[in-house]
């Protein structure tokens, strides 16, 4: 789809080569989280994370021992929320692995206790991981990944809504940025953060430490820090937010110039400025009819009316409905083709997962149009269906004798 050569965007661009191609922003973000997290502690920790997880998912047996370490420490079985299991970590929605990593931080302690009574009973791959969790580099991870990715999860959620448009979309990306630009440089929130890693390191007896710290050291970040919060700040908590922020300013807030046009909704106008209209016009000259002397003409009518209106409308979608074609040609094509970029595919994806529940063994004979038509009842299964005019219809199509009523 998104190919720059053969894909469907270098087909459109072919017949249409003003046309913006726009990745899915909840895609966008997902594949930001991805490659933030890639840092090497980050990366093993999750790994652990993971095989942990995995390894308390399915034998009856260690699901018991942890069940029955959960039930001893009351105070940690309300953190989990009434939770016995830990989640795993789900490979394509990166969103609620914040959800995960909050249930293992949560559950640390109780995981250490299992893994070492798992040991003693003879369980040798459960008798592997305590050394390897049991180590502050992991803890701190732990915290830091938990808690930037807890911070996405509301514009993730926004980001897959149907009812959504572009502009409302980038506006809340670039909240998120600005909230972790501002925890970047608060220091309190680092100071937080590391009274968490220290309090449960405190609790399993872990000393706080960083690695030896070597003259000409190349392969490793090696800072000339004097204390162990300092160099995880520098190592692990800036880079971190520097490289999710920088993913999501590059992926999310791409075609900046279009996203301009919002300075033409009505309560975004007081913001508009004459020096905005040259880039504003540029950005959508090919597909707008009047010169940008008319486009200007149209901006200071557009500016009156809503000084004389009341109500100042928020939504694109309203917007455009409450635009003459007529009076405002080019606001109109403007509005109408920034509202054509669409924010999100995810509705669109659910409905391709819809067919692995539809084609399955059982209706390994099925036709194209029966499933083309099982799946339209099933994708839009919340849509109201008249029953008595489809059993009529279905009658008169079929003229059957019989009396159905």
């Amino acid at each position: 789809m998104s190919g720059k050569y053969r894909g469907v965007q270098a087909l459109v661009r072919e017949r249409s080569p003003h046309t913006n191609y726009v990745h899915c922003k909840a895609h966008c973000l997902n594949l930001a989280l991805v490659h933030s997290s890639n840092i090497p502690c980050v990366r093993t920790m999750m790994s652990t994370v993971q095989d942990i997880s995995f390894m308390f998912d399915y034998p009856a047996k260690r699901l018991v021992a942890f069940v029955d370490e959960l039930s001893r420490d009351a105070t940690i079985k309300e953190e989990m929320e009434q939770r016995t299991k830990l989640r795993t970590l789900c490979q394509t929605r990166w969103s609620s692995r914040a959800d995960a990593l909050a249930t293992f931080k949560n559950a640390f302690p109780v995981v250490v206790h299992t893994l070492e009574t798992l040991n003693d009973d003879g369980d040798n791959k459960a008798g592997q991981y305590p050394a390897g969790i049991l180590c502050f580099e992991l803890i701190r991870a732990l915290i830091v990944a938990e808690h930037v990715l807890s911070s996405t999860v509301a514009l993730t959620n926004l980001l897959q809504k149907e009812d959504n448009d572009i502009l409302h979309a980038v506006g809340e990306a670039k909240v998120v940025i600005q909230l972790m630009n501002n925890e970047r440089n608060d220091p309190d929130v680092w100071g937080a953060l590391f009274k968490k890693a220290t309090n449960i390191a405190a609790e399993l007896d872990i000393i706080p430490s960083r690695p030896r710290r070597a003259g000409r050291q190349n392969h490793r970040a090696n800072p000339d820090v004097d204390t162990v919060s300092d160099y995880w700040r520098i190592t692990l908590f800036n880079v971190f937010l520097d490289h999710l922020i920088q993913k999501i300013e590059t992926c999310i807030l791409s075609n900046k110039d279009r996203f301009a046009a919002q300075y033409l909704l009505p309560n975004r106008l007081p913001d508009l400025q004459d020096k905005m209209l040259p880039s504003i016009y540029g950005a959508y000259v090919p597909d707008l009819q009047h010169s940008f002397r008319g486009f200007g003409n149209e901006v200071a009518r557009w500016r009156v009316q809503w000084n004389i209106e009341e109500s100042r409308l928020p939504w694109l979608q309203d917007t455009l409905r409450q635009t003459s074609k007529d009076l405002y040609p080019c606001i109109y094509g403007i509005l109408g083709v920034l509202l054509t970029m669409p924010p999100t595919s995810a509705s669109f994806e659910r409905s391709f997962s819809a067919m692995k529940r539809i084609k399955n063994y059982l209706r390994s004979t099925m036709s194209t149009d029966r499933m083309s038509s099982l799946a339209l009842l099933h994708i839009h299964k919340d849509t109201d269906v008249d029953i008595n005019n489809v059993i009529n219809t279905f009658a008169s199509r079929k003229c059957r004798k019989l009396n159905f009523f």
